[in-house]
């Protein structure tokens, strides 16, 4: 967002606001900046409850595209922990159409879909590319996982937001690597993971036996801020170690055990929550319990849906371990200030 705000491509107002409502508001505001260097867009906070706003959305859930008149276009673009980078596209194809006057597009890139009809019909993926009549479509499940395909767009359709919830995720599948086009029917694999110790023009989605997870890649993903509340932080040692672990391993016991100190560390967490009234709003999508939850849950089915699977990628892990780097700092850090001023320990 501040890359945008930066430069001269879009002639539009890029705001970041602070939603808590109380007095832990500004603190969490100054560290977002931080975190996110925000120093070209807004950066602004509610510190009071009467002035919260009865409608809208954690950032975490996208953003919310506004024209020019200020009539909201789009509610919610793709998440980025959904989509990634291709969550960035989403938000550019709208503001390309917005200003340059043009029609929104039908479907932008990044956008969840699903395939309309023909022999694949109900498939669900991932908008990769438009051009023209033509979009390159990512299967997200079932046999043509991490596979991309060129279809005409007349039989693909863009997925509600209540549709989104049982989508999986790009990540592990045909994310940013996912460059090959195909046509004709036919499909590549695109798969490229970075950060494992091969070269990774020969490290595809079959997962050749000699690439393996960078070392300096785990121990800067593992490397993890404390949230100022020492149970936490200690479950973060934990599920780091139990990481650590998988890396090294890549077997489907070391996983389970992911899982399940996973699974603990988030009851916990949940429990806090409770216990200490964090991030409650009487309006589900400015929850941030609600969508803290969500993660849990996002993070814990992605684990589930590889044991179920024969092996464990180096891509997978992975991106696993850059799943848990991000929710700590992404996430976690929203409660540090306001756990410890309560005094959870």
């Amino acid at each position: 967002m501040n890359s945008w705000a930066a430069g001269a491509t879009y002639d539009c107002n890029f705001l970041c606001v602070c939603v808590l409502g109380d007095r832990t508001a500004y603190g969490l505001c100054k560290e977002m900046s931080h975190q996110m260097k925000l120093t070209h867009c807004v950066n602004g906070f509610v510190a009071s409850p009467s002035d919260m706003p009865t409608y809208g959305q954690l950032g975490c859930q996208g953003f919310i595209v506004l024209d020019k008149e200020h009539r909201v276009v789009c509610e919610g673009t793709t998440p980025f922990m959904q989509a990634r980078s291709l969550a960035f596209q989403h938000v550019e194809d709208l503001l390309d159409a917005l200003c340059n006057n043009a029609p929104l597009p039908d479907i932008c890139r990044g956008e969840m879909a699903e395939i309309a009809s023909g022999d694949l019909q109900g498939a669900r993926g991932i908008c990769m590319q438009v051009n023209e009549d033509k979009v390159d479509f990512g299967f997200l499940d079932g046999a043509l996982q991490g596979r991309r395909m060129t279809l005409e767009k007349s039989m693909v359709r863009r997925l509600s937001p209540d549709e989104e919830d049982g989508a999986t995720d790009v990540a592990g599948n045909c994310a940013d690597g996912c460059k090959d086009t195909c046509a004709g029917g036919s499909c590549a694999s695109g798969l490229k993971p970075t950060g494992c110790g091969c070269d990774p023009s020969t490290c595809d989605a079959t997962d050749k036996p000699e690439c393996e997870v960078d070392a300096g890649f785990v121990n800067q993903v593992l490397d993890v801020a404390s949230v100022k509340v020492p149970s936490m932080d200690a479950d973060h040692a934990d599920c780091a170690n139990a990481l650590r672990s998988l890396a090294n391993k890549r077997s489907k016991e070391s996983l389970e055990d992911v899982l399940q100190c996973l699974s603990g560390h988030f009851a916990h967490e949940e429990q806090l929550f409770e216990q200490f009234g964090f991030g409650v709003h009487v309006n589900e999508k400015l929850s941030a319990k609600k969508s803290h939850e969500d993660e849990h849950r996002r993070l814990l089915d992605k684990v589930r849906r590889q044991l179920a699977a024969t092996t464990v990628p180096v891509s997978f892990v992975r991106e696993l371990l850059q799943d848990f780097r991000e929710h700590t700092n992404l996430y976690d850090m929203q409660y540090a200030d306001f756990l410890a001023g309560q005094g959870a320990n």
